[in-house]
C-alpha cells in the first residue's frame, strides 16, 4: 500500500499539469482562434476633402467604402476612429463615432471632424474600424493625404444662404 501511495504521489504533478493545460486550452482556444485580427474587414478610400468652415476652423471629410470578410460581422455593431495628425506625425485630433454602425457585407461609412484654430494646409487622415468599444482594430489603417481646399466666395453665389 505505501509503494501505491508513493506513486500516485509522485505522478500527481503531472496529472495536475495536464489538467491544468486541459483546461486552459478549453477556455482560451476561442479567443486565440476567433480574435480580432485587423483583417475583419477592409476599407477602401471612396473620397475625402480637407475643407475650410470659416476663419477659426477646417473639417476633414473621409468616406470609406468597406467589404466585410468574416461573416460573423454582418449586421453586427461596430465602431471607427478617426485621428489626423500634422505632416510631421504630432497627432492633433481623434475623433470617433459615439454610437457606433451596423455593417452589412459592402458599405460606405463617413468620418468628418472639425479642427479647431489649425494653420496647417495639409494633414493627414488614418481611419480604421474597431470593435464596438474601441479597443481592437478589425479592418486595415486607410490613410489619406489632405490639402486645405481654398475657402469658397459664399456671398458671390447665386441662390446663397443669406
Amino acid at each position: 500500500m505505501y509503494s501505491m501511495f508513493r506513486i500516485c504521489q509522485s505522478t500527481l504533478p503531472l496529472y495536475n499539469v495536464l489538467l491544468i493545460g486541459l483546461i486552459a486550452t478549453i477556455f482560451l482556444y476561442p479567443l486565440i482562434s476567433y480574435g480580432y485580427h485587423g483583417e475583419e474587414i477592409s476599407i477602401l478610400l471612396r473620397s475625402a476633402e480637407f475643407i475650410p468652415l470659416d476663419v477659426q476652423e477646417n473639417q476633414a471629410d473621409v468616406f470609406a467604402n468597406f467589404t466585410v470578410n468574416d461573416p460573423s460581422f454582418i449586421n453586427q455593431k461596430i465602431n471607427s476612429v478617426m485621428k489626423i495628425y500634422l505632416p510631421n506625425g504630432t497627432l492633433i485630433k481623434t475623433s470617433s463615432s459615439a454610437d457606433g454602425f451596423f455593417v452589412n457585407q459592402t458599405g460606405m461609412e463617413r468620418h468628418a471632424t472639425s479642427i479647431v484654430n489649425n494653420t496647417a494646409q495639409n494633414v493627414i487622415a488614418v481611419v480604421q474600424f474597431t470593435n464596438f468599444e474601441k479597443t481592437l482594430p478589425v479592418s486595415n489603417p486607410l490613410r489619406v493625404n489632405l490639402t486645405l481646399a481654398p475657402p469658397t466666395a459664399i456671398e458671390n453665389e447665386i441662390a446663397a444662404l443669406q
